[in-house]
């Protein structure tokens, strides 16, 4: 399982960088598309291992607030495992859209369901370019 998802994130990381090239986001230093696909798996590990706390340190601004009570919650860490234990990432697009850094992923739960969710990412002030958090979650259809 760890070699798919590290072979799965090479070949994501390489799509990007031959697609996009650097991000260079308005106001933001250079972001490297490596760490765009670094947060979807930082974020999708944490929800697989229902680890609230480390989904709470990935979100930033409104992103944050507006999930902190049901991540504050330590019943929603049974829901998370009990949703995505067999669930497997998949990075679909990455980038720079009209200055916004985003990462397009999918997690199928099974073969049939997936989530399909846009996340938009934000190089914090005064942490040097990194960490990138998420500021930002839209569903795709």
């Amino acid at each position: 399982m760890v070699v798919k998802s590290i072979k799965a994130l090479v070949a994501i990381v390489l799509v990007i960088a031959a697609t996009n090239g650097s991000v260079n986001a308005a106001g933001q230093a250079q972001i490297d598309p490596a760490a765009l696909a670094a947060v979807a798996q930082t974020y999708f590990d944490a929800l697989r291992g229902g680890d609230r706390q480390a989904l709470l340190a990935l979100l930033a601004g409104n992103e944050r607030a507006r999930s902190a009570a049901q991540l504050n919650d330590p019943a929603y860490s049974r829901f998370l495992t009990d949703r995505y234990k067999n669930a497997r990432l998949e990075i679909m697009d990455g980038g720079m859209s009209s200055g916004v850094s985003y990462i397009d992923i999918t997690i199928w739960l099974n073969a049939t369901e997936s989530v399909k969710e846009r996340l938009i990412l934000k190089a914090l002030s005064g942490s040097g370019g990194s960490p990138l958090s998420i500021v930002a979650r839209k569903e795709l259809d």
